[in-house]
Order: structure tokens, then sequence, then C-alpha cells
């Protein structure tokens, strides 16, 4: 009886301490597993300089984790970094920081160009989708809280691999898509032409901020990086129509304005996390007393 005593506290024991090291190491491997990460790593940023009409037009990125810059010329389109390779970071950020058509505060914005006022609009997010790697999030937050309304989104990619094949775009928020275009350098953000691929959601009410939109391409293993171009006039990565907008971003109203992203940063998966130094003592007290047990059980049988 005494002995299948002991082999229960034997098995119970190690059964448990089995159970508790897989919890306190569990954290690491969904860690691993999750590719949403919040952390900037790499801020790039662009300036421009010449008549806006994509000859003798030059861009350059600097970035501020590596020396390698990149120059853009003429009507080709280019990535404005290639320095970080796909592996080291799971989304890439742009940052609405440009007035393409609109006003804002007492100054009214038209034209070619996409022009920094001074103010955020919020960002526009490319990341991988978590349940299928072969397709892109493309995530909006603007500015404000659930103020404004996106009326539509424009984006470039890389036309040396799509050029104007037809990617599928589907909704992955509660507001649907009710309509996506590509048209190769042709597509328009209010007044401003070059762009490659608009996304329109459905009108949803005064507010769809949060709208999330899922692009795939058949064949194609779409990655982030495949949307970090500027346009014909390496000028922007993407634009968004913003409407409910009252002149200010953050700030309802009746009108609607143009805005661009004209710089991004790259934020990298979060890092592996290790137990907790009180989850290591927890361990290791509790193997100490399953020991202590198992001596006394057999210190017991010994005697008897």
């Amino acid at each position: 009886m005494h002995k299948l005593w002991g082999k229960i506290v034997f098995g119970i024991s190690t059964a448990s301490l089995v159970g508790l090291y897989c919890l306190s190491f569990m954290p690491s491997a969904l860690a691993k597993g999750n590719g949403n990460g919040n952390s900037q790593n790499n801020t790039t940023t662009s300036s421009n300089n010449g008549g806006g009409n994509g000859n003798g037009n030059s861009n350059t990125s600097t970035t501020t984790s590596s020396t390698t810059t990149s120059s853009n010329s003429g009507s080709t389109q280019s990535p404005s970094s290639t320095s970080t390779a796909s592996s080291d970071f799971s989304s890439i950020v742009f940052n609405l920081d440009c007035v393409i058509s609109g006003t804002v505060g007492n100054n009214s914005y038209s034209g070619s160009n996409c022009t920094n006022a001074g103010v955020s609009f919020g960002t526009l997010t490319i990341k991988q989708n978590p349940f299928d790697s072969t397709k892109v999030d493309v995530v909006i937050d603007l500015a404000g809280d659930n103020v404004h309304k996106i009326l539509d989104v424009s984006l470039n990619y890389d036309d040396s691999k799509f050029q104007n094949n037809a990617f599928e775009v589907s909704s992955s928020s509660p507001y649907d898509v009710k309509s996506s275009n590509v048209a190769e350098n042709s597509i328009k953000a209010g007044p401003y032409s070059g762009l490659d691929l608009k996304i329109s959601p459905k009108a949803t009410g005064p507010s769809n901020d949060g709208f999330t939109a899922t692009i795939s391409l058949d064949a194609f293993d779409l990655n982030p990086e495949d949307f970090n171009f500027q346009d014909q006039l390496n000028k922007i990565f993407a634009a968004v129509h913003i409407g409910n907008y009252g002149n200010d971003p953050g700030v309802s109203g009746g009108n609607s304005i143009w805005v661009g992203a004209s710089s991004y940063y790259k934020a990298p998966p979060p890092p592996v996390k290790v137990p907790e130094p009180g989850v290591t003592g927890a361990l290791g007290l509790f193997a100490v007393t399953t020991l202590g047990l198992m001596k006394k059980n057999k210190q017991f049988r010994h005697q008897n």
C-alpha cells in the first residue's frame, strides 16, 4: 500500500512540475508566432526636390539603424530603403503626414504635391496576415477617437513584380469593401496621380476608423515590403481620403481631405519573453518540495 502511495505521489509531482514548466514558457512560444509588433525600430523620412514632374526629381531616404541610402530619380518606382530584411520586422507603419488637397486650420492646400502641414492625420499599417502568410493586411488608424470616415485608400506596390495583375481585396474588419481598382501608376488621390491600387470601404455612417483590408494575389506570396514603394513621382507611399472632417485632425465636420504618407517606420516583432524570476523560483521550490516528499516516503517505507 505504501509503495503504491509513493508511486502516486511521484506521478502527481512529476506531472505538475512538467505542467508548470510548460506554462512558464508558453508566452515565449506565443511571442514567436505573434506578428504584431508595436515598437519603433527603423525610422525613414523622405526629402523631395525638383518640380514634381517625375523628371530630375530626386528623393533620398535615410535610415537610423543603417548607413545604407537610396536615391530615386525619374518616373521609376523605387523603395526608399532596402537595408532591412523582411524577417527583421513584422509591419511597415506609414505616417499620414502631408496634405494633398484640403484645409488644415486656416490654410488650404491643392495641387500635385503633398505638403507637410505640421500635423499627423494618423497611420496606415501594412503587415502580414496572421492567418495566411501569403496575404497582407492594410490597417487605417486615423487621428481622434472614431470621428472621421475613411472614403478611399490608395497604395503603391512593386511594379517590377506585379504590374497590372488582379489583386483580391477583402475586409478584415466590421467595415466591408465597396470596391477596389488596380491601375499601375494611374490611380488618382484627389488632384494627385501616379499610384497603383485603390480600395474603397462601404459607407458605414459618420466613422469607419480602424478599417482593415486584406490583400492577396494569386500565385504570389505577398509581404509588407512589396508595398513599401513611392508613387511615380517619388513623393508618397500611400494616400487616404478622409471624410467627416472639420479642418483639423481629430475634429469632426462636413468636409473631406486627401492626405498622404511621405515617411514610415518598421515595427519589429515583439521580443521573446523569458520566465519571470518569480516563476523560476516557484519551479525550484516545487522541485525541492517534491524531492523532500519522495525522500520522506522512502524513509517511511524503509521503517515499515
